[in-house]
């Protein structure tokens, strides 16, 4: 039934021509493929020799060619740099300061056009797939800037003579794993990433393209994503997380969304191994715009226009150990921190938005942690760089900040940074509006052994000029109706109030309102040296805190004369209980004593009734 269209002789004659065309085509596939195979492991072993300059070579295990898929599938790749070849650079310093060597197993070229390639010596392919690829990078500051040569070829005129044009409209690589090896410190930095994934698009080697500066590599975006990165930090003290991170190289954005940086343990268990404060921060996007990908990758230089960080929340846990000597935490300074990175940094603007800062710190007296929270915070960075040319036309970076005290007062600070001065020089001011003074009592009570009764402030500002030592400025609060109570810790730990202290605090010390009546508003000059494990945060606050004490009439002196007044009342009260105990303890014992001869009266009345007449 399937040949009765066979019974005609032309119909035969079709089919059979047919036939032997399908054979003969099958036939030369095949003999092609069997002689196109190792010319296109040549060719490509060459090409990527003369590129490179001879600093790296490819070895394939096997290569086949199938015509008529236009189809060439490699396995085994390996590619290694010559390390002799990367020796000799050195010893010129010319060598570059990262080397790779690539491990794939399979690499599949699809859409390949080998009679332009043979006849035209240009090789066009529509997309090359490489599946689970170990990628290794070797990291040594060899130099920080391009090295002029002027009679060094570039890549297109090594391989001119074997290709006049090589194009590429995609490359994709999945599951990349990657290892980044950083030999530039005194000991290496190792960083591994798992399911990693790039996209290179318009690849285009050719007399013109040469020249592109737009084109990173020769193509004319590569992007690349990661999922899920996490780890600990090397000390064991911190895990890291990142849910998701985008780049490209055509838009230069830096996408990072779901970050988070938290301690292991809990800041009591943290304190006990390090004498630095406690931070723990999460962070739902971080865009980094203009991203400079080629200075990064080259040199390890971060060159961007703008960074946006939105809704984050930042912890600070001051560590609330005695005073060290030993250790200074003012070398954690922004600006010192920022000159001491070993990597080159110029950021335009850093735009901080929709963020919650809060600051705890363990009350000596209490015991108990004291927190003052910032909501809402929104902020601007400008001229955040330790590069040397930025440094020389601007060494100032700037900082405006709005945010919201205790979730009620809103505070306006501005701070200038000298990026050059050793001992972090720097300044702040800013004024807050009205708000309720009892908001602030997480803070008072535990860290000033004071809760706030009544009181609203009108104002405060202030304009501090600091150092890494010390402290000098303004500070001026204007409120009405303060009132307080002056605490105590009680035998079960729990704040208590001092009746007769705070009475005497409210009338005696405390002034109720500034300006008081008839009198011009009181402004207290602060001059606050720093302790040396401060941070740059708890350096500020107690600053300010001292000002703010100061203006309500708390000032050293009266701190002091209060404290001894406490003291002395502390031990009256002390004494009186003793002789409370002791007047108490001879009213027992005139009790015993009268209950003693009681019964040795009615012992003789019992005696006397017993004996006979």
């Amino acid at each position: 039934m399937a040949l009765n269209f066979l019974k005609k002789r032309w119909q035969k004659v079709a089919a059979g021509i047919t036939l032997s065309v399908i054979v003969i085509i099958s036939v030369l596939a095949f003999l092609i493929n069997i002689y196109w195979s190792p010319v296109m492991a040549d060719k490509l072993s060459a090409t990527i020799l003369e590129s490179t300059d001879s600093l790296y070579s490819v070895s394939f295990s096997n290569t086949s060619l199938h015509v008529i898929r236009g189809r060439i599938v490699i396995d085994e790749i390996n590619l290694r740099p010559n390390l002799e070849v990367y020796n000799r650079r050195k010893k010129k310093q010319l060598a570059p300061n990262s080397l790779y060597t690539l491990q794939i197993k399979r690499l599949v070229i699809n859409h390949v056009h080998p009679l332009m390639l043979y006849f035209d010596d240009k090789l066009d392919i529509a997309q090359i797939v490489i599946s689970n690829p170990n990628l290794h990078v070797d990291y040594e500051q060899n130099r920080d800037e391009d090295t002029v040569i002027h009679d060094k070829k570039t890549p297109y005129q090594l391989i001119s003579k074997i290709l006049k044009s090589a194009h590429v409209q995609s490359i994709v690589l999945n599951d990349v794993q990657f290892k980044y090896v950083d030999h530039s410190g005194s000991k290496p930095d190792v960083l591994e990433l798992k399911n990693l994934n790039f996209i290179a698009t318009d690849f285009l080697l050719d007399a013109v393209s040469q020249n592109d500066k737009s084109r990173f590599l020769f193509c004319k975006d590569v992007s690349t994503e990661l999922n899920n990165l996490e780890g600990t930090t090397k000390d064991k003290r911190n895990h890291y997380n990142v849910d998701n991170a985008t780049f490209s190289t055509q838009s230069s954005q830096l996408n990072i969304t779901g970050i988070s940086f938290t301690p292991v343990k809990t800041p009591a268990e943290f304190f006990k191994t390090t004498q630095a404060d406690c931070y723990a921060l999460k962070l739902d996007s971080l865009t980094l715009n203009n991203f400079d990908f080629k200075a990064y990758s080259k040199y390890h230089k971060i060159h961007a226009s703008a960074l946006t960080l939105t809704n984050g929340s930042l912890q600070i846990f001051n560590n609330p150990a005695p005073n060290d000597t030993t250790v200074d935490n003012g070398y954690n300074f922004p600006q010192l921190l920022l000159a001491r990175l070993k990597m080159d940094v110029k950021v335009d603007t850093i735009q901080v938005s929709k963020t919650g800062i809060s600051y705890t710190e363990y009350g000596k007296k209490s015991g108990q942690p004291g927190t003052i929270n910032f909501t809402n915070t929104t902020g601007k960075f400008l001229n955040v760089t330790n590069n040397k040319a930025a440094l020389q036309k601007n060494h100032t970076a700037t900082a405006q900040i709005e945010t919201y005290l205790m979730g009620n007062g809103r505070l306006n600070t501005q701070f200038e940074f000298d990026l050059n001065n050793p001992r972090a020089q720097f300044t702040y001011k800013g004024h807050m509006d009205d708000m309720e003074l009892k908001k602030i009592n997480p803070v008072a009570a535990p860290l000033g052994m004071v809760k706030i009764a009544s009181g609203k402030l009108r104002s405060l500002d202030f304009n501090i000029n600091a150092d890494k030592a010390q402290a000098r400025g303004n500070v001026i609060a204007l409120y009405n109706d303060l009132k307080i109570s002056v605490l105590k810790k009680d035998n079960e730990n729990k704040l208590k109030k001092m009746g007769i202290v705070s009475l005497l605090a409210n009338v005696m010390v405390i002034k109720r309102n500034n300006p008081s009546y008839g009198e011009p508003a009181r402004l207290f000059k602060v001059n606050y040296v720093r302790k040396k494990n401060q941070s740059i945060f708890t350096y500020m606050w107690k600053s300010l805190f001292l000002g703010l004490k100061s203006n309500v009439g708390y000032d050293a002196e009266t701190e002091k004369t209060v404290k001894r007044k406490i003291s002395d009342f502390e031990q009256g009260k002390a004494e009186r209980k003793i002789k409370k105990a002791l007047r108490q303890q001879h009213r027992a014992e005139r009790r015993e004593r009268r209950e003693l001869r009681k019964q040795q009266k009615e012992l003789r009345k019992q005696q006397e009734a017993q004996t006979p007449l």
